[in-house]
């Protein structure tokens, strides 16, 4: 599988996402999104109602995401941001938070299985 065929799957927009970053960064940049702490960090500040650490880390996962053409996950991650604005307890961070997971570990899988495929370099 070609990082343009893993964007495919991804529903991301790999075309533009080549006018902005060198294809030849690409592969460190993405290993870098599987490293990256933020994702985690939402999980432990929901755990313990931390709302501001929580929107902190919707956010910036959010630029990460539209920076690298990963536009479904940027959609969740906006969506989890927009819930979580007012940093503190609402009916909608919940399920804003699951939709958001469920595209962020599907992100992952598709990047893991890549890199592995590559043999760690996801080329």
């Amino acid at each position: 599988m070609t990082i343009q065929e893993a964007y495919g799957e991804l529903g991301g927009n790999y075309e533009e996402m080549s006018y902005r970053i060198n294809e030849k960064l690409l592969p460190r940049l993405i290993s870098m999104l599987l490293k990256d702490s933020n994702y985690a960090d939402i999980c432990t500040a929901l755990e313990h109602c931390d709302y501001e650490g929580a929107y902190r880390g919707a956010h910036t996962l959010k630029g990460i995401a539209l920076n690298l053409g990963l536009t479904p996950l940027a959609e969740k991650a906006g969506a989890l941001t927009e819930t979580l604005r007012n940093r503190e307890e609402n009916i909608n961070i919940g399920p804003a938070f699951s939709e958001f997971k469920q595209e962020y570990e599907n992100m992952a899988a598709v990047f893991s299985q890549l890199s592995v495929l590559a043999g760690g370099n996801a080329q």
